[in-house]
């Protein structure tokens, strides 16, 4: 597991000895006469060594005390190693309580304190991304006075320091104080570390079985819906499992297996943007009716992919219509709250424009499909982006 990882670290250490050699090399000396200490001389290069580390931190070691200029060089040599694909550097360089896997113009990405869970770093809201949730919210207003409208948000770890226990920016607070006249708002909320694990992936940026079922049960609780949602076993097929996090930064040395509550769902027709197709893929996962790859994306095959519309019927005219306006997050429970309804239209507004070749007008929208209750699942993403909400002002 730690190849890639070794071969890009013989690189970096190419790259620093050729720069060390334009920067001249003392003569290698043992002791320091001003510090009165003995100095870190290179080390000899075994695999032995190397494989445990003992190399790496030798020699890093060794650049300060040998080379002239030799904390430039250093600062070069951290530089350098925090932005290289880090798979199989784990061991080296997880003294740090958060580790940076990779930094790219949306999302930066990485682990704490040493532990196999990849996730978004923590970061403040930007001035641009705090005016688009204001003007977001002045949309769901908008939309509060039109339907019965109820909000689910789903935090992620960008909004929280672990490291320090508290939240660089709380959205459950804006969206208290900013939402007005919704019909019921709850958040999936941790306080710590441990209670982020009970809820998401290692490897991948959605909530796992046990957070979305903890999100079905808190909506169903938030709309009045008496809970009759019983699993009936934790699948999985004990394969290795790399998330979204896992595949953006290039990284396979942390792995889980993919697992999901396993139901029994009415029966109910389903359309997918305007053709009834199947949405997801239990029963073929479950008979191993697929051919593995490692970088595939499970979460969208079993639970179902995103797409600018789906419409779940189960066929009881006395139930209620919902309009369920989300992203990805809502792929894992978008069946399981239908059930309780009519006919249920999931919404993904980043892709409605583009194929239906139309604007998403949601007053005409909620007309036409005489819908009569709204639910708005959101995350830090979803709610940052204008694309996510674009036609909810109409």
């Amino acid at each position: 597991m730690r190849r890639w990882g070794n071969i890009w670290f013989l690189i970096l250490l190419l790259g620093v000895f050729l720069w060390g050699g334009i920067a001249f090399v003392k003569e290698e000396t043992l002791v320091s006469k001003m510090e009165n200490r003995n100095l870190q001389v290179f080390p000899h290069l075994t695999l032995a060594s190397f494989e445990a580390g003992n190399f790496q931190d030798e020699f890093e070691a060794a650049l300060s005390d040998q080379f002239v200029g030799s904390e430039q060089i250093r600062v070069f040599y951290r530089q350098a190693l925090a932005n290289l694909p880090t798979s199989g550097l784990k061991e080296i360089i997880c003294h740090n309580r958060y580790l940076e896997l990779t930094s790219d113009t949306e999302r930066r990405r990485g682990t704490f304190n040493c532990e196999d869970y990849i996730m978004y770093l923590p970061e403040p809201i930007t001035e641009e991304q705090e005016k688009i949730v204001v003007e977001n919210i002045n949309k769901y207003n908008h939309l509060n006075r039109m339907s019965e409208v109820y909000y689910y948000f789903v935090d992620d770890p960008s909004s929280f320091d672990f490291e320090q226990n508290e939240r660089v920016v709380d959205y459950s607070k804006i969206l208290v104080e900013g939402l007005k006249a919704q019909a019921g708002l709850d958040v999936l909320k941790y306080d710590d570390f441990e209670a982020y694990k009970k809820y998401f992936y290692k490897t991948d940026h959605h909530w796992d079985y046990r957070g979305s079922y903890q999100g079905v049960n808190d909506i169903l609780e938030m709309m009045k819906i008496k809970n009759t949602l019983e699993p009936k076993e934790v699948f999985t097929n004990h394969e290795s499992f790399f998330g979204s996090y896992a595949r953006g930064t290039n990284n396979y040395d942390f792995e889980e297996e993919f697992k999901f509550y396993d139901f029994e769902i009415p029966e109910h027709t389903t359309l997918i943007n305007g053709k009834q197709e199947k949405y997801n893929h239990y029963t073929e996962y479950k008979n191993h009716d697929y051919e593995y790859e490692k970088a595939a994306n499970y979460y969208a095959y079993v639970y179902g992919d995103d797409y600018a519309e789906v419409v779940f019927d189960f066929r009881e005219p006395e139930e209620d219509n919902l309009l369920i306006i989300s992203n990805s997050y809502s792929n894992a429970i978008n069946e399981l709250i239908a059930q309780y309804f009519n006919k249920t239209y999931v919404v993904d507004l980043r892709h409605y424009k583009e194929t239906f070749n139309k604007d998403f007008e949601v007053s005409k929208y909620l007309k036409e499909k005489e819908i009569d209750k709204v639910l708005v699942l959101m995350s830090p993403t979803f709610i940052r982006a204008e694309e996510s909400n674009r036609g909810l002002e109409s």
